[in-house]
């Protein structure tokens, strides 16, 4: 007999969260916070796809960013490159079937009907998570976000409202050449970067998105979960940043003032 959660316990605790049949959902996941999962990460993957089926599509990041890519130092992607997001996120790419965007930074793998409509043409997107991303692509068109064990701090979205508001501190102001081994062979493609070592204090969002009733918590397995309505997300944090520029910057990086901050790392 199994000794922990098994797919059919996942996916029906997933669905007394909220998560239901025909949503698009982007998950962010700590594994170990479920407690004892029969059949590990790939189990976990099966009971997320399963929670969204019939006509659902589960997404999750991929990403293979680092501070060591400049435009000096370009990176080079293949769909293939482990990812740095997890263990639910590795098994998700490695799922029969999965289609994994070619963004070289931030990647998006899905899985279900409109897995190919989400992922395509990523790579070709002005910044890693803005306009025409998967990211965007799915907050706009209704889909949502689960954090398995994690919490907003994780929420790769907040990086669209960023990108979306043109703040400077966000991306590096000379775009690189990247390598991407598309299913037609290499390509290079331009891509705007991100910066890295500015502190962000995302969770500062979740008292406005509870209130606007966008966000809904719980529990699956023994992992604290928190289900949020990924369009009213962008829109409420979008309007924040509009109006305070710093919004989801760390006490400790508010004040230095936006330009100091937009320098990039050749500079």
């Amino acid at each position: 007999m199994p000794d922990g959660l098994t797919v059919e316990d996942l996916a029906g605790e997933l669905g007394e969260l909220g998560l239901r049949a025909g949503d698009d959902v982007l998950v962010h996941s700590s594994l170990s916070s479920l407690g004892h999962v029969d059949g590990g990460a790939p189990a976990a993957c099966e009971a997320l796809v399963r929670a969204v089926s019939p006509g659902g599509t589960v997404c999750v990041p991929t990403l293979t960013g680092s501070r060591k890519y400049t435009a000096n130092n370009p990176p080079r992607f293949s769909p293939s490159d482990p990812c740095y997001t997890g263990a639910i996120p590795e098994a998700m790419r490695a799922r029969p079937g999965a289609v994994r965007s070619l963004h070289p930074t931030h990647s998006v793998t899905c899985v279900g009907p409109r897995a190919e409509e989400l992922a395509l043409g990523h790579e070709n997107c002005a910044t890693p998570c803005g306009e025409g991303s998967p990211y965007v692509r799915l907050a706009r068109s209704g889909g949502r976000l689960l954090f398995i064990g994690c919490d907003l701090e994780v929420n790769t979205t907040f990086h669209s409202a960023e990108e979306l508001a043109g703040l400077d501190y966000v991306c590096q102001r000379t775009p690189a050449r990247a390598t991407v081994l598309a299913p037609e062979g290499e390509k290079s493609v331009s891509v705007r970067l991100h910066r890295y070592g500015h502190a962000r204090r995302f969770s500062r969002a979740e008292g406005l998105l509870e209130k606007a009733g966008a966000l809904t918590r719980g529990t699956v397995g023994e992992a604290s979960c928190m289900l949020v309505d990924a369009g009213p997300m962008l829109e409420i944090v979008l309007a924040k940043l509009r109006d305070d520029p710093e919004f989801l910057l760390a006490e400790s990086e508010r004040g230095k003032g936006l330009t100091e901050m937009a320098v990039d790392p050749e500079d």
